[in-house]
């Protein structure tokens, strides 16, 4: 195969005052560059903002070279300004030629770019997006310049069938079908007015909307036609779309299309159904969405070889905009529209990484990359060349048309009817009065572990901006991404990368791709790169960003290395063409027509996951089923619930036949069960005994032997925040059994004392070591008062199942403890007496020496200081093999908007803060060192009315601190919760004297841990680790939490684990994980997983 390789030329020029720059990015001044595009919008009573909804949704960038002379050149749309074409000269010199090459658009709302080979005569041609208001001017529709090879432009969008006249955003060019020539798929905004007849009504998306709405169009012979409907493509009134990306989600070779939609319509994700037709896919691949979706690009972030999906929103990073500029669903409007089908959607930026196995998980949080204000142009590409992709978000609106003084002030129908009576001009004057604050944009760099660092200041992005659509390319040849976007209202930025001068130790490689036949670039190629153990990869597809078309050669940064191994094309075809032991630091030309059919891979045997799902269920017929119990209607300032924290389960034997069988407790209005192992390996339902108290909530359960008699027990636990302070649901109960699966409830009243109480947990240990076990029970809230600590309990045993409690003599400490959720009775000073260990909510870990006749709160001497998180479950095990037992322990996870630090934590004021009887939590957060209520104003009002006389508008609050909001007296006089951490943490045992904590995989923060089990699952000796969570019960303003389908982690024996991903567990469950127990059936292993409103899933360990 012949492989024509090109080495680049560097370019050098002396030295100039403009090159001293010290930021990796320099703005190129207009006098150097001769571009001096600006997008100029100014509204007027016919043409504003009311009047057309995208009246600052701005242009697009189009970068691509048109002569072929290897100096990429630009194209700027205008809305109200023509657009304008720069040739590129070198040197970072352009000369405007729109007007003599013919694409000049006087008159006409132009909108999204695309540079594409139309015709397949090796020149880029351009194809424009039309918007705007109707008009009668004959440039009005999509138009397609046709490049006639000598600078010059013939417009033939109606001979193409592409004079779409309506509202279009962009239009991607891709060869969907495979059959060797360009599709598109034009992406078009629905003429209708958001809210009026068809807002959030069920099924919207399933009615065509001839007008207008999204369209794919196939390519028959030069000649574009609608194959919408037919292709399984969606084109109702409600498609807002304002981003469309193409790319191989599932990685079969075919190219699938992700829409992002604006206002209240979901995303789609297209799925190639290999035969002209695409499944729209997006609820079975993704669990989180953004509201608001705009810009949106996809590429692979962590170099595993699957592409990830980045989709910006409209999240402000600063506490004031939040406060002033953002709107959040309220929980009913938010659960509405989740019963009409439009999912879940949250107003941030999701970032969702591709796990490799049809799902996806949004890590924006995490990664720091979910709030960047009000985005428009999404990138990732490589920055810094240190062989990571990078995300770049252009952002900036010139008026806030969310800004909440502003709409409220619109709400009043008295102001507005007199303006309009007593003056003129009053849409402009209205529009004159909404704020204009440019925002800066946003350069995230990639540390190479799924988190990014805002670089935006030290990358040169400080400038405030009203930027929309964006665009990179290698403008002077010298081997790193140049940046160009277009303003509204401000001049165009072009950006000169100087990796060269900054990274200089760091290496590259590009590609010039010559596709054959009727897709001369080879848009939808794949260019893999791997060395080592590296991979490094990128498809061809150009259309992307917001509005606007990137360079055609695929960039690599490659940090150091000098060469690469192997590189991999994979051409439109399915050909590919294979390069081995190639130097860095060139561009590579490679055609098409040299490729080879593609090699069979040699087949290895697969290697056997660890898990495999159970096809039979055995008998194991629960279901749990949540009541529809709504905390925030009782505690309005809230974030979270209480009240979906089940199911429970425990094992243990039953009916004395040493087969397994296991408990699974259900909440309140739904039946709990006992299953009963068969010796053929079926199981047995048992529902009776439980019925009469199917109206309590099953938190945790324990079967043990309460009175001596060699027979198991159950003790089972009551919460859940349902119920009034003085429901007898929230009684806690013993059933004593018979040995023959039948069980009696004891007459005695648990907690002892203090009944009326919700319970999360029991613990048994004979701690006192008089011949029966012992119940410690763990107090999880005071019903309807969430935040007041309460008590926990030691229940001492008399050998016959009647228990007293004893913590004020023997566990003082136990009294108040706070909102425990979890428990462990484990010996951890290796004296041969059980140790008590305690986490819960808004608390520190607890440690409770048993030194013989009382439980000592040893947390402080054992490292346990200013732990407290939002903790939820416990295991013990010797993860380093020394001899003591360690401690893992599951929290809330650190992929939530809400962050901890022992310097800067959370805090909850408690109190009934207007004298009302109502207790409020009013929960805080910092930034920028400063202390901030993160409650919205409104919700504000709404519970505590006497703050509106305070806080009148929006700009009172935007800037107030927590402690400000109310005065000394009342602050005095409240409860002060704090959290520190909020990261699920293993700790070490130092031999009984102290702990230390260890790091977890980044993976393990993904969403917050209910449960985890501890097994040998490998069979190396060692411990590893499953663990599992998710929470749904959250508001909008903070958003759910669903990144996780249940880890996996291996263990090495030293206290060090190692991620295992679900391909290579087998281990995948979609869903609220509660609890995990291992049941020994026949000769088999498997695991239980119990997870809310949903069944209970079965996979089996494979030995």
């Amino acid at each position: 195969m012949r492989v024509f390789i090109i080495f680049l030329l560097f370019l050098t020029s002396s030295c100039t005052t403009e090159d001293k720059n010290s930021f990796l990015f320099k703005k190129i001044n207009s006098s150097r560059s001769g571009i001096n595009f600006k997008n100029n919008l100014s509204y007027t009573e016919e043409l504003n903002p009311y009047t057309y909804r995208n009246f600052y949704n701005g242009g697009g960038v189009g970068i691509g070279d048109i002569n072929n002379d290897s100096l990429p050149d630009i194209f700027f749309t205008g809305n109200l300004v023509s657009n304008k074409l720069y040739l590129n000269n070198g040197n970072f010199e352009f000369q405007d030629i729109s007007q003599s090459a013919g694409v000049t658009s006087d008159n006409v709302w132009s909108t999204g770019v695309s540079m594409v080979d139309i015709n397949h005569d090796g020149y880029l041609d351009i194809y424009v997006c039309k918007s705007g208001p109707p008009s009668k001017n004959n440039n009005r529709h999509n138009e397609l310049f046709i490049n006639n090879g000598d600078l010059t432009f013939t417009e033939m969008s109606k001979q193409y069938g592409l004079d779409n006249n309506g509202l279009s955003t962009h239009a991607a060019f891709f060869d969907y079908d495979k059959d060797g020539d360009l599709d598109c798929y034009l992406l078009n905004n629905t003429i209708r007015s958001v809210g009026v007849g068809f807002d959030l009504r069920k099924d919207q998306r399933n009615i065509p909307n001839k007008s207008g709405g999204n369209k794919l169009y196939r390519n028959e012979n030069n000649v574009f036609v609608d194959v919408s409907e037919e292709s399984g493509i969606y084109t109702s009134a409600i498609g807002f779309g304002l981003g469309v990306t193409i790319g191989d989600v599932n990685m079969d070779d075919w190219p699938d299309i992700y829409v992002s939609n604006d206002f209240f319509e979901k995303d789609y994700l297209y799925i190639n159904n290999h035969d002209g037709t695409f499944k729209e896919s997006l609820e079975d691949y993704m669990t989180e969405l953004s509201m608001g979706s705009m810009g949106a690009d996809m590429s692979d972030i962590n170099n595993d070889g699957n592409s990830e999906i980045f989709v910006t929103e409209m999240l402000p990073i600063r506490h004031d905009r939040i406060m002033s500029k953002t709107v959040y669903d309220s929980w009913d409007k938010y659960q509405f529209s989740l019963e009409q089908g439009y999912y879940h959607q949250f107003s941030r930026n999701v970032l969702q990484l591709n796990n490799g196995n049809n799902s996806f998980s949004d890590i924006s949080r995490i990664a720091g990359v979910d709030a960047t204000d009000w985005s428009w142009g999404a990138l990732i590409f490589d920055m810094d060349k240190d062989g990571f992709k990078d995300i770049f978000v252009a952002n900036g609106i010139y008026k806030d048309l969310l800004d909440q003084d502003y709409v409220n002030f619109m709400a009043n129908p008295s102001i507005i009817s007199n303006m309009i009576k007593t003056e003129k001009n009053v849409i402009t004057k209205l529009i004159d009065m909404i704020p204009s604050e440019p925002i800066p944009n946003f350069a995230f760099k990639n540390l190479g572990d799924l988190s990014f660092s805002d670089v935006s200041n030290q990358y040169g992005f400080s400038e405030p901006t009203f930027s929309n659509g964006s665009a990179y390319g290698d403008l002077d040849n010298d081997g790193d991404l140049d940046l160009v976007l277009n303003n509204v209202n401000m001049n165009s930025f072009v950006y000169e990368n100087l990796s060269e001068k900054f990274n200089s130790e760091n290496n590259f490689l590009s590609f010039s791709l010559v596709g054959e036949g009727k897709n001369s670039k080879a848009i939808g190629s794949k260019v893999i790169l791997k060395h080592n153990n590296r991979i490094y990869y990128q498809e061809l597809n150009p259309m992307r960003g917001f509005q606007s078309s990137v360079e055609y050669r695929l960039f690599f940064g490659l940090d150091t290395l000098s060469s690469i191994d192997t590189i991999k094309i994979i051409w439109p075809n399915q050909n590919e063409s294979l390069l081995t032991n190639v130097n860095t630091n060139q561009n590579i030309y490679i055609n098409q027509i040299n490729s080879n059919k593609k090699t069979q891979e040699k087949t290895h045997l697969t290697k056997r996951v660890l898990f495999n799902e159970s096809i039979d269920d055995y008998g194991i017929d629960f279901v749990h089923k949540e009541n529809d119990f709504v905390d925030f209607d009782r505690q309005r300032l809230l974030f979270t619930m209480s009240s979906n924290e089940t199911p429970c389960l425990c094992k243990g034997y039953i009916n004395l036949d040493s087969l397994e069988d296991f408990f699974v407790g259900n909440s309140k209005g739904a039946t709990s069960s006992i299953f009963i192992q068969k010796p053929n390996g079926q199981f047995d339902k048992i529902e009776k005994p439980f019925e009469s108290n199917k109206n309590s909530e099953d938190t945790d359960c324990v079967i043990f032997d309460a009175n001596n008699d060699g027979k198991n027990d159950i003790y089972i636990t009551s919460g859940g925040n349902e119920f009034n302070e003085f429901s007898t649901d929230l009684f806690d109960r013993l059933y004593f059994g018979d040995g023959k699966g039948k069980f009696i409830k004891s007459q005695q009243t648990f907690p002892i004392g203090m009944p009326f109480q919700s319970t999360s947990t029991v613990s048994y240990s004979d701690f006192d070591k008089d011949g029966d076990y012992d119940l410690f029970v763990g107090g999880r809230l005071e019903p309807n008062i969430y935040g007041l600590p309460s008590s926990s309990f030691l229940f001492t045993n008399n050998g016959k199942g009647v228990f007293s409690d004893q913590s004020d003599s023997i566990a003082t400490s136990l009294k108040f403890l706070g909102m425990v959720t979890d428990s462990k009775w484990v010996d951890l000073d290796n004296d041969n007496d059980d140790d008590l260990i305690v986490v819960g909510e808004w608390m520190p870990i607890k440690v409770f020496i048993n030194v013989g006749d009382s439980l000592v709160d040893r947390s402080i001497e054992y490292g346990f200081d200013k732990t407290n998180g939002w903790n939820q479950t416990i295991e013990v095990s010797d993860f380093n093999n020394d001899g003591f037992y360690d401690i893992i322990i599951g929290n809330y996870g650190l992929n939530s908007r809400l962050k901890a630090s022992q310097k800067y934590p959370l805090t909850m004021l408690v109190n009934d803060f207007d004298n009302n009887g109502t207790v409020e939590q009013i929960l805080g957060m910092y930034r920028d060192e400063s202390l901030y209520p993160i409650v919205q104003l409104k919700d504000l009002w709404m519970q505590i009315p006497s703050l509106k006389k305070k806080y009148l508008k929006f700009e009172n609050y935007k800037n107030e601190k927590l402690f400000d909001l109310f005065e000394e007296d009342v602050l005095n006089s409240s409860l002060k919760l704090y959290t520190y951490k909020l990261n699920t943490s293993l700790w070490i045992n130092n031999k009984g004297i102290n702990f230390s904590e260890i790091d977890l995989p980044f993976q393990s923060q993904f969403s917050p841990v209910y449960a985890i089990i501890l097994d040998d699952i490998n069979l190396d000796g060692n411990k590893d680790i499953i663990m599992g969570g998710n929470q749904y019960k959250i508001k909008p303003e903070i958003g759910i939490h669903d990144a996780s389908y249940v880890s996996t982690y291996l263990g090495d024996g030293k206290g060090n684990f190692k991620y295992l991903d679900n391909k290579k567990s087998g281990i995948f469950i979609r869903g609220q994980l509660r609890d995990i127990i291992k049941i020994k059936r026949k000769k088999e292993e498997n695991f239980i997983f119990a997870l809310n409103n949903d069944s209970l899933k079965i996979l089996k360990l494979n030995q």
